[in-house]
């Protein structure tokens, strides 16, 4: 094996292009890329055999830099594709049901919920959809920021969703919303694998004509059976758990396009 990674090394290592720019090498002290692969694979004697099994040498930390930089570079491409493209729905009225609710609540916003509130509110008035991670132990509230931020679509007569990973959860979430938003007289309705027959027939037919505002429900959601009127606004609950597709760019576009997250 070390014969042939060394004709391998010897051969195609002086083919490989340089991916970083010269300036971004010389600010952070990085080798270039042909180096750094010669020597993770077969380091001068000179080196730290520590450092090198512990893969701490500078010819590591270039490739390890590289995977960073391009992974932040693609991400940063896809942010600025998604800002280039425009709202499907604005937003022109103001959350009446929002500020309702707040004043039905039964404690005050915390400071965090509150400032994370107003940034997501902000990005809705932005002309580009937007798509947000909200973070935070359980218990710590953002159920109540995402209803609150969910009910800025249906002050503007528009649909919102809610998405978990398990119908478990999914009830939990739809137990939650329904004890929340009912003294607002906000429907919330359920859509999970296990509404069948009629009854799902008959909510597929509310959700597409637009008369249930909010949404709840698992996976679902996403089936091509399932048609919004005017979907604006989409909460994913524990995203890492749905599968690589289902999180996929290809398979939100196609179930609900041009839709906040």
């Amino acid at each position: 094996m070390r014969t042939l990674m060394k004709h391998v090394v010897d051969t195609y290592v002086p083919l490989v292009p340089e991916t970083l720019p010269a300036s971004l090498c010389q600010t952070y002290g990085l080798p270039a890329l042909r180096e750094a692969l010669r020597q993770v694979h077969f380091p001068d004697a000179h080196l730290d055999v520590a450092q090198c099994n512990d893969q701490l040498t500078p010819f590591h930390r270039r490739l390890a830099f590289e995977e960073f930089f391009l992974l932040e570079l693609g991400l940063a491409l896809r942010r600025r594709a998604g800002q280039q493209e425009p709202r499907a729905f604005p937003y022109c009225q103001p959350n009446h049901l929002g500020e309702r609710l707040l004043r039905q609540l039964p404690f005050r916003l915390t400071a965090a919920q509150h400032r994370v509130l107003l940034e997501i509110l902000a990005d809705l008035q932005r002309p580009y959809p937007m798509n947000r991670l909200l973070q935070g132990d359980v218990g710590s509230g953002k159920t109540v920021v995402a209803a609150l931020a969910m009910l800025m679509a249906v002050s503007n007569g528009l649909q919102a969703a809610l998405m978990a990973p398990t119908e478990i959860l999914a009830e939990q979430h739809y137990a939650t919303l329904r004890a929340l938003l009912r003294p607002l007289a906000v429907e919330v309705a359920l859509l999970t694998s296990a509404v069948k027959g009629k009854p799902r027939q008959a909510l597929l037919a509310r959700i597409a004509r637009g008369e249930v505002p909010l949404v709840v429900g698992t996976h679902a959601l996403i089936y091509e059976e399932v048609t919004f009127h005017r979907l604006a606004m989409v909460v994913v609950d524990e995203q890492h758990r749905f599968g690589v597709l289902q999180r996929g760019p290809a398979c939100a576009q196609k179930a609900w396009p041009q839709t906040s997250w």
